[in-house]
């Protein structure tokens, strides 16, 4: 008799590397709790310096960073110790703009929308309508830009719709030159970052200026004319200066009116040294120079060469009727009931990166709204392998970091303030473009004219473009596709047929090639990390604090810093903020700061719905779900996944996230504390640990000795009787029988195990 003979399992490969990482000499990496600053990079190695000892040097590889960048606690904070930045945060009090109210958010953003016009003109040169920043230019120029942005201001009022009188649009006041001026000046002191615009009205003490405004104003005027082309010297512009006050002064004592103070040759200096690097270049080289050397705010289209240098949202109708209704459901009706499944047509919004044409994002929805476009703005930033092997795709869908600057038209769903406030925090310069002028945004109108010829034309009921191309088709007659089948056919599209199909834009070479042709050859800005992602896109909770730290869903986090405050402040409420695809962590408002605050390993990148589902399979098997341990969690999962209650909701770009007010709920009912049980006898010992200490290994084999130590997965609860007295005090091996039947249920539930 032969023997069978056991081939043992083909060991899993590890995850492809993704595009090469780029960093910035100013960012922040921080790796196990230690804090690094990006030195260099030579070929694929990477060579970080610790934050607080310079001379401590950390070498790392492309491959060993895209291991640790799925470690825990692993963040990386762009552009964190730029002093120009650094300076913006720290005068705003906050580091990002979604922590101000909602009122100072609009008012910054209206303001920089003023200096980006009034920089943008200033660059187009006088011979092609450019401005100049003297007062009588800005006076000139001030009804202009204010045209503009009330027109921008009406378009997202109306969103689209027909205008209706009566329709309420907020038009504000007009800034001064000079307030405008400063305002420019204070945007570009602060490397272009929006905080740098926030008002100082907070602030309290001595505000009155040392200069009176004729003194500041012949300060003003003799420190511009170092932006000239002749650049006279400081001494040079200081003497003139007090030669000029000092004639002023004899007509001051004729007429009886107080004298002026001449200003210090240091604050001159000041003043000179405040005036921005692209005035004083386009003042002493030209505007056309000062373009060349710094191109801050470009006006139209400009050449694109890096990938995700320049990545196009936009919004389109799809032209095929759906059937709203699951795949799974639709099988199991009759021919009478498939005829009332209503018909819809979906919304997609899609990102595209212009550099390479990759899709980097898409969402559908029911209709055009803002939810459906920050949903494709955070898959664009994040990594989306699960979509395409959710749909089953064969290509990689790997295309995944930060953009440089995001572009969509003046709709509600892109102009609007959660998504601008968003791109603000992730540092991505947005832009809107000129409604009706679809050529700006050339790249995604001729992804939906493809996809529209080469995809929706392979299937029945579709729309047309116009009644005179539809006829008389039967368009919600011949509905054949389900939202998930749809779903899934429209990733399996992009993914493994346009990305691999050659491209005009790109001269006959696919998207997915550039890509990587252009990624070794550039690199991407990372992703943001999983803090950066949960305080941008994570929904808001406010939790009470006590001694067990923060409840959440249940799960309580607990951390020094909490305890420390709750030892000070007691019982006190604190914003969080969860992100529903890892409840490995939340983030924590402690003051102005956001303290990232870890869970249990057990729950690393465990879903919110996952973790719901498995509570709800806890309740119903033990009445009072109190600790848990990691055996138990996976035996539970693997069941649920099993008998089908969390695998019928797959990775898909039509699945709505959670809701604020879904997450609220299931947070209230939740109130029981879940405590995690360390199941390992030997711990590791806390100090001093490897760089990659906590990384996540993908492809691993566990030990089977660790399975052999691991201890049981649950115990008997055995319920605490009462005291006896009387008679059944004198009956020590008896019980005393429950008074009601609600006692005995509570008896009967307090004996059941997780195996049953």
């Amino acid at each position: 008799m032969a023997k069978l003979r056991i081939q043992p399992p083909a060991p899993q490969p590890l995850p492809t590397q993704g595009p090469r990482k780029r960093f910035g000499r100013f960012d922040r990496i921080v790796i196990d709790e230690v804090e690094y600053m990006f030195r260099d990079a030579v070929g694929d190695t990477i060579t970080l310096a610790h934050a607080n000892n310079a001379d401590a040097i950390q070498v790392v590889t492309q491959a060993q960073l895209h291991v640790l960048r799925h470690s825990r606690g692993y963040r990386h904070d762009r552009d964190y110790y730029n002093p120009e930045v650094a300076r913006a945060r720290i005068n705003a009090g906050v580091q990002f703009l979604s922590d101000l109210p909602e009122e100072e958010q609009a008012d910054i953003l209206w303001m920089q929308r003023w200096c980006l016009i009034a920089i943008r003109m200033r660059g187009l040169g006088y011979k092609h309508g450019g401005i100049s920043f003297s007062d009588d230019g800005l006076k000139k120029t001030i009804p202009e830009i204010a045209k503009e942005i009330n027109a921008e201001a009406k378009a997202e009022v109306d969103g689209g719709k027909k205008p209706r009188t009566g329709r309420v649009v907020e038009v504000r006041q007009s800034p001064c030159p000079s307030t405008l001026l400063g305002w420019i000046n204070d945007l570009i002191e602060g490397n272009m970052n929006p905080l740098a615009l926030r008002k100082e009205y907070r602030k309290c003490g001595n505000r009155t200026p040392r200069l009176t405004p004729e003194e500041y104003a012949y300060l003003w005027q003799y420190a511009r004319m170092a932006a000239t082309p002749e650049k006279p010297d400081g001494t040079v512009l200081w003497r003139n200066m007090s030669a000029a006050i000092s004639e002023e002064n004899i007509q001051r004592r004729s007429e009886g009116r107080p004298e002026l103070k001449v200003p210090s040759y240091d604050r001159l200096l000041e003043e000179i040294d405040q005036i921005p690097f692209f005035d004083m270049k386009a003042g002493q080289l030209g505007p056309e120079k000062a373009k060349n050397l710094c191109r801050a705010v470009n006006h139209g289209l400009v050449d694109v060469i890096r990938p995700l240098q320049r990545v196009e949202f936009d919004e389109w109708t799809v032209h095929l009727h759906i059937l709203l209704i699951l795949t799974g459901v639709w099988v199991t009706l009759t021919d009478k009931q498939k005829k009332l499944v209503e018909r819809v047509r979906l919304v997609l919004c899609l990102a595209i990166d212009v550099a390479t044409k990759c899709v980097v994002g898409m969402s559908l929805a029911r209709a055009a709204c803002p939810e459906n476009a920050l949903r494709c703005l955070e898959m664009a930033v994040s990594d989306k392998q699960e979509y395409a092997d959710a749909a089953g795709a064969v290509t990689p869908w790997d295309m995944c970091g930060t953009m440089e600057s995001a572009v969509a038209d003046a709709g509600t769903s892109f102009a609007n303030l959660k998504f601008r406030t968003r791109t603000v925090d992730l540092g991505v310069q947005f832009k809107t473009t000129v409604a009706g002028v679809p050529f700006l945004r050339g790249t995604v109108e001729r992804v939906f004219r493809s996809t529209d010829d080469k995809f929706i034309a392979l299937f029945s009921g579709r729309t047309f473009s116009d009644s005179v191309e539809k006829g008389d088709y039967d368009s919600e007659g011949r509905a054949c596709l389900t939202v998930d089948e749809f779903a899934e056919a429209l990733v399996r599209y992009k993914i493994d047929h346009y990305h691999n199909h050659p491209h005009d834009g790109l001269g006959g070479e696919a998207p997915r090639p550039c890509w990587r042709r252009l990624t070794e050859e550039y690199g991407v800005d990372p992703p943001p990390d999983d803090h950066l992602r949960r305080i941008v896109f994570g929904l808001e909770l406010s939790v009470v604090l006590g001694a067990h730290g923060l409840r959440v869903l249940g799960i309580d986090y607990q951390s020094g810093e909490l305890n420390d405050l709750f030892c000070r402040r007691g019982p006190v409420r604190v914003d969080v903020r969860v992100d529903l695809g890892n409840l490995g962590g939340i983030s924590a408002k402690i003051g102005d700061d956001w303290l990232l605050v870890e869970g249990a390993p057990e729950l690393y990148r465990v879903t919110a719905k996952d973790w719901i589902a498995v509570w709800d399979e806890f309740q119903a098997r033990n009445a009072a779900v109190n600790a848990i341990t990691a055996g138990i969690l996976n035996e539970t999962m693997a069941h649920l996944v099993k008998i089908g209650r969390i695998a019928r909701e797959r990775m898909n770009i039509a699945t709505e996230p959670m809701s604020q007010g879904e997450l609220q709920y299931h947070h209230r009912r939740m109130s029981i504390g879940v405590k995690f049980v360390k199941e390992a006898a030997d711990e590791k010992a806390t100090g001093p640990r490897d760089l990659f200490d906590g990384a996540l290994v993908v492809g691993a084999a566990p030990s089977d000795s660790a399975a052999e130590d691991s201890e049981p997965l649950c115990e008997e609860v055995v319920p605490q009787q009462p005291a006896r007295t009387g008679k059944q005090a004198e009956r020590p091996d008896k019980q005393a029988p429950p008074t009601n039947k609600a006692e005995r249920k509570k008896e009967r539930r307090a004996h059941w195990k997780f195996e049953e």
